[in-house]
C-alpha cells in the first residue's frame, strides 16, 4: 500500500511502528546507564514530577500477583499500596498521591482514562494484572492540556501494555507461595508475520488462586489479554487490544476493619468465618466481578509533519456482591421482616443483601499533531458516554427472600422497603484541548495549552439512597476552562529543569446528591491550581530528580448542615505543598543504590489541620544487583505518621515494609528453551504488622505477615 500524502507533501518516512507522538509526559523512556535498573526515574523531557516504573522492576522486585496499586507504591510521595490479604490479593487496595486519595487522581491504560462511573475510583484487582503491564508512569500533577481524565485534579497513574515482540516466543510461567497462592499462565508472541504485512500478535493468559492471609478469604482470578498490531503501508499502524477478566473473592462488604478489642479476640487477620451460624461465614459474603477493556487504535503519519492518533474504546464492569448486613464479628443469626411492616421473625435467619454495580463505557480519544518550524501543535478531543445501574436489595440469605426492614417510600409500592437504593445513571463527557510545544531555542521548550471540560450527569433513581429514600430525576451540566503552561530547559545532555503552572479538575460523583433536599444542591467541579519546579539529572551512574510543589485546592465540597436534610456546596479548600526526590546511584560491579523521599503538608484552609490520610513524609531505600544473569533487590518503603480524621485525633503511626527478591536467568537450559528464569521473593521480610489504615470509628487494618513466592518462567 502506498504511503498517504497530502498535496505536494511527502510522508515523513517514519516506520509505522513508531508513528505518532502522543506528547503526553511520562511516555518517554528512561535512557540507558543506571536508569535501566532504577526502580523509578524521571525523563529529561519531563514538564512535571514523574516516576517511571519499568518492566524490569515489575518482574524482578515485586510479587508476580501484584496489582497496579502495589507496583505504584514505590514512587515518591505515594502512600498505601499494601494489601491486607497479601500482595495483589485484596480488591480494596489503594494508593494516595501527595494526599490525593483514589478518585482524586486519574488512572489510565494506554492513555485511556478508566474508573467507576458513580465516581472515578478504581478496583486494582479487577483490571490489568502485573503480567500484562509493560511500565507505569506516575505523574504528580495535572500534566499538559493533552492529559485527559475525570480527575486530572491530583495527577495520574498511567499504565502501559506489553509490546508485541518481533521474534516468535512462547513463555509459560508458574508461581507458588504463602497462603496456598498459585499463579499459572503463558505469553505467546507470533513475531513479525511477513505474509500479513508485518503484523504481530501477543496473547497473555493467567490464573490466580489463593486462600489469602485473612481468614477464609480465598479468591480466584483469571485474565486473557490479546494485542494485535497491523502496519498499513509504511506510515500507519492499526492496534487491536482486548483484556477480559473474571474474579471472585470472599470478603465482607460491610466490615471496614477491627477494633483493638476485636483484634485481641479474633486476631488481626480476621475477616471471614467457617461457621455457618456466623454472619461472617464466607458463604454469605462473596463478590463476583467481570470486566472487559477493548480498544481500536489507528496511528498515521500523513506527511508534512502531520500525524493523527485515534483510539475508540469499550469498557464493561460487572459486580455482583452477596453480603451479610453485619459489622460486628460476633454477630450470629438474626431477625428479618418477611412482610412489609412486620412482624419481625425469630432470630434464626440471616439478614443480608445483594449489591449490583454494572456499567458500560464508550469513548474516543482523538489527537492530531502538526510539526512546524516553531514547534509542535497538538489538538484533540476526548468524548465518553456511560450507562450505569446500581442497586442494593435486602434479603434473608436463608432462602433468598426479601427482607422488608426499611421504611416504605410514600406514594410507592410497599415492597420498596427492601430496597436500599436503585439507581440508573449516565454521563456524557467532552474535553477538547489544544497546546503548542514551542521550541524557543534548541534547549528551551515552552508549552502553553488550554482544555475545555463539559460533563453532563443524569441520575434516574427509583430509590436514590439509604439516606434519601425517594425517587429522583437529576440532570447536571458542569463546565470548566483549564489553562496550562509548562517549560523544560536542557542544561546539558545530562540534566534539565522544568516548571509547571496547571489547573486540574474533579467532577462531582453522584453521592453529592444523596439528600432528600437534593434540589438545593448546587455545586461546581473542584479544582486544583498547581505550581511546580523540578530538576532532572541522568548519566551512566546517576539518575536523580527533585521537585518542590504548591497546590491550591479550591471549591472543596462541604456539607451544609443548615438544611433539615444537609446538602453539599462548594466552600473552603486545602493547601498542599512539599518537596520530593529520588536517586539511583550505580556503585559498580552490577550494584546500584536507590532512594526516594518526600516531605509534605496538606492543611485545611478552614482549620489549618491536616486532612485525613495524608502522611507528612514518605521514603524508600533499595539495594539492587544486576549482572552475570543474576537480578536481585532489597527494597524498603516507609510511610510517615498520618491521621484517620480531619481533627488530628485518630493517629496512624508510621509503617514500613521490606521486600527482598533474588533471581537467576539460565541461557539455553535445554529441552529447546532459550531461557529459564527462577525468582524467589520474600515480602514484609521483617514480619511487621503495622496499622496501615484506620477509620473514624476506630476500626483498624494491619499489614499482613511475611510471605514468600517462588516463580519459574521459560522462554521457547
Amino acid at each position: 500500500m502506498a504511503a498517504i500524502t497530502l498535496g505536494l507533501c511527502s510522508p515523513l518516512g517514519a516506520n509505522a511502528e513508531t508513528a505518532t507522538d502522543l506528547g503526553t509526559v511520562g511516555t518517554q523512556g528512561g535512557g540507558g546507564g543506571v536508569s535501566a535498573v532504577a526502580p523509578a526515574k524521571a525523563s529529561l523531557s519531563a514538564t512535571q514530577p514523574q516516576a517511571v516504573i519499568d518492566r524490569t522492576f515489575i518482574e524482578d522486585a515485586k510479587s508476580p500477583v501484584s496489582d497496579f496499586a502495589t507496583l505504584a507504591a514505590i514512587t515518591p510521595g505515594v502512600s498505601g499500596g499494601i494489601s491486607a490479604n497479601g500482595p495483589g490479593l485484596t480488591d480494596g487496595n489503594k494508593v494516595t498521591l501527595r494526599g490525593f486519595k483514589d478518585g482524586e487522581y486519574n488512572v489510565t491504560f494506554d492513555d485511556i482514562p478508566f474508573g467507576d462511573t458513580n465516581g472515578p475510583t478504581h478496583h486494582p484487582t479487577a483490571f490489568f494484572p502485573a503480567s500484562i503491564i509493560d511500565h507505569i508512569t506516575v505523574e504528580r500533577g495535572p500534566g499538559n492540556a493533552s492529559n485527559l481524565g475525570q480527575a486530572t485534579f491530583g495527577g495520574s497513574v498511567n499504565l502501559y501494555s506489553l509490546v508485541p515482540s518481533s521474534e516468535f516466543s512462547f513463555s509459560p510461567f508458574i508461581s507458588t507461595g504463602s497462603w496456598n497462592t498459585k499463579l499459572t499462565g503463558f505469553r505467546i508472541d507470533s513475531g513479525t508475520i511477513a505474509e500479513l504485512g508485518g503484523s504481530k500478535l501477543l496473547v497473555n493468559t493467567q490464573e490466580i488462586t489463593s486462600d489469602g492471609y485473612l481468614t477464609n478469604s480465598g479468591l480466584w482470578n483469571g485474565n486473557v489479554t490479546a494485542k494485535y498490531e497491523q502496519p498499513i503501508g509504511s506510515s500507519t499502524l492499526l492496534t487491536l487490544f482486548s483484556s477480559n477478566q473474571k474474579n471472585y473473592y470472599y470478603q465482607s462488604d460491610v466490615l471496614k476493619g477491627l477494633t483493638l478489642a476485636q483484634a485481641a479476640i479474633y486476631g488481626k487477620n480476621f475477616a471471614m468465618s467457617s461457621d455457618p451460624t456466623s454472619a461472617f461465614y464466607y458463604g454469605y459474603n462473596r463478590t463476583d466481578k467481570t470486566t472487559t477493556f477493548d480498544y481500536i487504535r489507528l496511528q498515521s503519519d500523513l506527511g508534512c509533519g502531520l500525524t493523527v492518533d485515534n483510539t475508540s474504546y469499550y469498557i464493561w464492569y460487572g459486580n455482583h456482591t452477596l453480603s451479610s448486613a453485619a459489622s460486628n464479628p460476633a454477630t450470629g443469626l438474626g431477625s428479618v421482616y418477611n412482610t412489609p411492616g412486620g412482624p419481625k421473625s425469630a432470630a434464626t435467619q440471616m439478614p443480608g443483601y445483594i449489591k449490583i454495580n454494572q456499567y458500560t463505557i464508550y469513548g474516543d480519544v482523538l489527537k492530531v499533531t502538526k510539526q512546524t518550524d516553531a514547534g509542535l501543535l497538538r489538538v484533540g478531543v476526548w468524548g465518553e458516554w456511560t450507562n450505569t445501574q446500581r442497586s442494593i436489595y435486602d434479603y434473608n440469605l436463608f432462602g433468598m427472600t426479601p427482607d422488608y426492614e426499611l421504611t416504605a417510600i410514600g406514594g410507592t409500592a410497599k415492597n420498596v422497603s427492601n430496597v436500599l437504593y436503585d439507581q440508573g445513571s449516565r454521563w456524557n463527557n467532552y474535553q477538547p484541548f489544544a497546546e503548542f510545544e514551542w521550541a524557543v531555542t534548541k534547549d528551551l521548550t515552552v508549552t502553553p495549552g488550554i482544555k475545555l471540560m463539559r460533563w453532563e450527569q443524569f441520575i434516574d433513581a427509583a430509590v436514590l439512597d439509604k439516606n434519601a429514600r425517594i425517587p429522583a430525576s437529576i440532570h447536571n451540566d458542569y463546565t470548566a476552562t483549564l489553562p496550562y503552561l509548562t517549560a523544560n530547559y536542557k542544561i546539558d545532555k545530562n540534566s534539565s529543569v522544568y516548571a509547571q503552572y496547571a489547573q486540574g479538575m474533579l467532577v462531582p460523583d453522584i453521592s453529592t446528591y444523596y439528600s432528600p433536599s437534593y434540589q438545593s444542591t448546587v455545586v461546581t467541579p473542584q479544582t486544583s491550581t498547581n505550581y511546580q519546579i523540578g530538576y532532572v539529572q541522568k548519566s551512566d551512574n546517576i539518575a536523580f530528580d527533585v521537585d518542590v510543589y504548591y497546590i491550591d485546592f479550591a471549591n472543596k465540597l462541604t456539607l451544609d448542615t443548615s438544611f433539615t436534610d444537609p446538602v453539599y456546596y462548594n466552600a473552603g479548600g486545602v493547601v498542599y505543598k512539599g518537596i520530593e526526590g529520588q536517586l539511583t546511584f550505580g556503585v559498580g560491579n552490577g550494584f546500584s543504590i536507590y532512594t526516594n523521599g518526600s516531605i509534605s503538608s496538606s492543611l485545611s484552609k478552614a482549620t489549618s489541620l491536616s486532612i485525613a490520610n495524608v502522611p507528612g513524609s514518605t521514603g524508600a531505600l533499595g539495594l539492587l544487583y544486576s549482572a552475570h544473569g543474576w537480578a536481585s533487590s532489597l527494597v524498603y518503603k516507609y510511610v510517615g505518621k498520618e491521621f484517620a480524621d480531619a481533627s488530628e485525633v485518630i493517629a496512624i503511626d508510621p509503617y514500613a515494609t521490606l521486600d527482598c527478591s533474588i533471581g537467576y536467568t539460565f541461557k539455553n537450559p535445554g529441552f529447546g528453551a532459550k531461557k529459564m528464569k527462577f525468582d524467589l521473593g520474600v515480602y514484609n521480610l521483617l514480619n511487621r504488622q503495622d496499622v496501615i489504615a484506620a477509620t473514624t470509628a476506630n476500626l483498624y487494618t494491619w499489614q499482613p505477615e511475611r510471605s514468600v513466592m517462588a516463580s519459574l518462567r521459560l522462554e521457547f
